[in-house]
Formats: structure tokens, C-alpha cells, sequence
């Protein structure tokens, strides 16, 4: 059996809004070099990723500043966009040596959504009809956002990720106006 190294990212959900936390999980060859290891970042909406020189077995929490996005001399961290980001972690050779990943970004969404959660009014009786309303929606929108992440991050059908957490989006402004999402349903 041919010896090589083992690629392998954890990019971990945060509900910290300007931070990308990504963790190398590689397994590597202890007969074969790690040369040249690189992480390469392609920000939702864009076609040319940001490189990232690391070391092998990072634990970087990625920020604006580590992106470029954004001057270090700026107060505060700006906060990342949700959206699809294309990682991909190689060593040397870069070109045949090399993880890529699609991971949905939804923490914007899904802490605007806990938000809302944090509203409603629940006490240790049965809830009302509008309180059991106002779960049903929260619960759709939820199963929504779920079901985007699961279409960009497993099924690699990103087009149709962005159009579930578009809708998603839309459906919880609706919400937070008074709508209600799932009466007629």
C-alpha cells in the first residue's frame, strides 16, 4: 500500500459572527514530508480565493483581518457573510495533495433565528394557539436552514442551498413583520 497523508478539515459552526474557526484533522505520513501547507478560502459571491500559508494541525479561528477583508488598525472585527466558502487545505504537492470542502456559512441567519426563539413567551403550561404558531413557523424556518446546509455541505448542491437559505431568509423577515408562515399548511 503506497504511504501518503490523510487530508482532513473540521470547520466548526459558531455562532460568533466574525470568526471561522477550521481545525486540520489530518493524518500524516511520518515517512513523507508536509512541505508547502496551504488553505485556501473562496468567500461567498467570489471566484478567487484568499491563500492562507499554515502550519500542519492548525486551529485557526479565520477573521476579516486573516481574509483581507478588512485593516487590522480597525476597531472590532467585522463580521463574515453567510453564504457558501470553498476550503481547501493542500501540501506539497499542492496540485495532487489536497481536501476541498463546501460549507454553508449560517450564522447570521441562525442567530437572528435563536433571536426570535428567545422571544416567545413559554412558562411551564400548555402555550397558546399563537405561542404553538409562532413555533410551527420558527420550527419551518429552522428545518429550512438545516436543509441548506445539508444541500451545500453533503449533497454538493450549492445552487439549490443558496435558494433554500434565500427563502429561509425571506421567510423569517416575514415573520418578524407579524406574518404568519404556516396557517394555510
Amino acid at each position: 500500500m503506497a504511504i501518503k497523508h490523510h487530508l482532513a478539515l473540521e470547520i466548526v459552526d459558531t455562532a460568533c459572527d466574525h470568526v471561522l474557526p477550521i481545525i486540520d484533522i489530518s493524518t500524516y505520513a511520518s515517512m513523507l514530508p508536509v512541505e508547502c501547507p496551504r488553505l485556501d478560502i473562496t468567500l461567498p459571491g467570489f471566484y478567487q480565493p484568499v491563500y492562507l500559508d499554515v502550519e500542519p494541525h492548525f486551529n485557526e479561528a479565520i477573521t476579516a483581518v486573516r481574509l483581507g477583508m478588512q485593516n487590522e488598525d480597525n476597531n472590532g472585527l467585522a463580521t463574515l457573510p453567510d453564504g457558501i466558502y470553498t476550503i481547501r487545505y493542500s501540501v506539497a504537492p499542492n496540485d495532487y495533495v489536497f481536501v476541498e470542502y463546501k460549507f454553508l456559512r449560517t450564522t447570521l441567519i441562525t442567530n437572528e433565528y435563536y433571536r426570535e426563539v428567545c422571544k416567545i413567551q413559554l412558562a411551564e403550561c400548555e402555550p397558546s394557539r399563537e405561542v404553538i404558531q409562532k413555533m410551527k413557523d420558527l420550527r419551518y424556518i429552522k428545518m429550512l436552514i438545516d436543509a441548506a446546509k445539508a444541500k451545500a455541505n453533503y449533497c454538493d448542491a450549492c445552487v439549490s442551498s443558496i435558494d433554500m437559505l434565500q427563502y429561509a431568509q425571506r421567510l423569517l423577515k416575514e415573520y418578524q413583520l407579524g406574518k404568519c408562515l404556516t396557517c394555510n399548511l
